[in-house]
């Protein structure tokens, strides 16, 4: 039987990370506003209370892609409060072994050296704070099943590296991918930079600690 996976917010980093997915293996589910190239197509705006109606009831991760509405702080609130609120009733309606929850290294705030750890949130703007708020209420919800992953910059090629932490689009699916398929319980949640070697500001020590390899 193959293994299940429900992606809330299929997009594309999603629809990498299904290209690299055995697809013997794994069974991809994805939801979004619209139809998607996952395995299975679940059209669903997280940002409505009214909640899918889900025929598989099991899965063994769920990964989770917030975004904002907008790109003011209403819709931050939107993006990544209101719909994980949505996402969290939905869950409750379903059982799965870890949550992966997307964040950003945008928590960090501006930070002049460059051994910023998992620990040292100090967000100076609403974005960050408004994601700050995310992923403790994050950890609220899901507790050890959780795992949040905050990504730096993303980019697709080199003329794209603008900022002092980033991280390619193929290597944040491979981040999601690594977590899927290995088993990493613990007795509380996980936090993990992802961010690639070379970035300045960030560590990226303790992803690598657990096991993954960069490109």
């Amino acid at each position: 039987m193959k293994t299940k996976i429900l992606v809330i917010g299929y997009g594309d980093i999603a629809e990498r990370l299904n290209h690299q997915l055995d697809r013997s293996a794994f069974d991809v589910f994805g939801i979004s506003r619209q139809e998607n190239n996952a395995s299975n197509s679940i059209i669903w705006d997280w940002l409505s209370s009214d909640l899918p109606k889900l025929k598989n009831k099991e899965y063994s991760s769920i990964v989770f892609f917030p975004k904002p509405s907008d790109t003011n702080q209403n819709g931050y609130v939107d993006g990544f409060i209101n719909s994980s609120r949505n996402v969290f009733n939905l869950c409750n309606t379903i059982s799965f072994k870890n949550f992966i929850t997307i964040s950003s290294t945008r928590i960090y705030g501006e930070k002049e050296n460059n051994s910023v750890t998992e620990n040292d949130s100090n967000p100076n703007e609403f974005r960050g704070r408004t994601i700050l708020k995310y992923e403790e209420s994050q950890i609220k919800r899901y507790a050890e099943k959780l795992i949040i992953l905050r990504f730096s910059g993303l980019y697709n090629s080199k003329t794209e590296m603008k900022l002092k932490n980033y991280l390619h689009r193929d290597n944040a699916a491979k981040i999601i991918k690594f977590f899927i398929e290995n088993d990493l319980s613990t007795t509380t949640h996980q936090i993990f930079n992802c961010c690639e070697d070379g970035s300045i500001n960030i560590s990226n020590e303790r992803l690598k600690k657990v096991g993954f390899i960069f490109d």
